[in-house]
């Protein structure tokens, strides 16, 4: 969609070249009967090009993107922009009010997308959305957290077997892309297959800021932007130590109840039968050794200090043709370091 039009029109209100609007789209009521608005910020380049969205906290406690867009709104020169912007630093306001995941009656919000304009309250909030701004757009970024008690490593996922959502993926910046569609009714697959490549940045945890992952976070949007004609930046692109697609990836669970201790953080590598963590009793026993089932990169970890069987502990992105790779970059970053 090439904004090259001198007018733009979102819910209803125009924005011309070269102008920035803050607008609130209604996508549902309260209790109260009062309007649930989420804040739009619409940014128009003074030159024609793409239309894109980047938006944060479908779930409503993963507010590090909300720092993300923030940043993109106010501590980028709107003037070097081409084309049409969205920015949405809060899509999920009952989510982010309550600071939980959910929805009104615990439900997900990515995973009602598209939506039905006559369907339940998820589906309701994820049709005006998707309506009045993912098919507006050309491509779009989604960035989320880790879910609640776990930290993940800056990582994109997406559909990489899409050759438009590859390029957004590459582009970014990050070290691992996880190529994964996303589940049905995800805000990413149901974009892409409704002809909108979208790509999500996971990273960090619930319910705090990071200011390097927000900062990983803007230089990672800006890259994708100047990739497709829409920034004009003044730096060259940072590029990753390495850059992996890894297909597979597994969560190491506990087999046991009790106190863990754990070894490992996101970004390790680890090999197969690695010790990556104990689990103790409360005397301070060993009641058993966790050690790697697989050979692969971490790119999330429990920050609960409790588990019981099944216990999701370490998420493991599996590594074997690129695994040389990743060693020989690691190996050079850690001679930096001792130098």
């Amino acid at each position: 969609m090439d904004s090259s039009s001198t007018i733009f029109s979102f819910s209803g209100i125009r924005v011309a070249s070269g102008e920035t609007r803050e607008i609130y789209l209604k996508v549902a009521e309260s209790f109260l009967s009062a309007a649930i608005q989420i804040p739009v910020t619409v940014i128009r380049g003074v030159r024609p090009g793409p239309t894109a969205f980047v938006m944060a906290a479908v779930h409503g406690d993963e507010i590090n993107g909300a720092d993300i867009v923030r940043r993109l709104i106010f501590d980028v020169e709107h003037e070097r922009l081409s084309g049409t912007l969205i920015a949405v630093p809060v899509v999920n306001i009952p989510g982010f009010l309550a600071q939980t995941r959910y929805l009104q009656y615990h439900r997900d919000l990515n995973r009602f997308f598209p939506g039905k304009k006559d369907g339940n309250n998820a589906e309701r909030v994820a049709h005006k959305i998707f309506t009045e701004i993912v098919q507006k757009c050309d491509f779009g970024i989604d960035l989320h957290t880790a879910a609640s008690g776990r930290l993940n490593l800056p990582h994109v996922r997406g559909d990489m077997g899409h050759p438009k959502v590859r390029r957004l993926a590459r582009t970014f910046g990050a070290t691992v892309l996880v190529d994964q569609a996303g589940v049905k009714g995800s805000l990413r697959r149901e974009a892409t297959e409704a002809g909108v490549p979208t790509i999500l940045f996971e990273a960090g945890e619930t319910g705090r800021f990071s200011q390097k992952i927000s900062m990983a976070g803007l230089r990672g949007v800006l890259q994708v932007l100047t990739e497709m004609g829409m920034w004009h930046p003044e730096d060259e692109s940072k590029r990753p130590p390495f850059q992996v697609i890894v297909k597979g990836s597994e969560w190491i669970r506990a087999e046991k109840g009790g106190i863990l201790d754990l070894a490992v953080k996101p970004g390790d590598l680890l090999y197969n039968g690695d010790l990556i963590g104990s689990i103790l009793n409360p005397f301070g026993k060993t009641v058993t050794q966790i050690r790697s089932p697989c050979t692969g990169i971490v790119i999330g970890v429990t920050t609960a200090p409790l588990t019981i069987p099944g216990t999701g502990i370490i998420h493991v992105a599996r590594l074997k043709k690129t695994l040389s790779l990743v060693e020989r970059s690691l190996k050079k970053r850690t001679k930096r370091k001792k130098k």
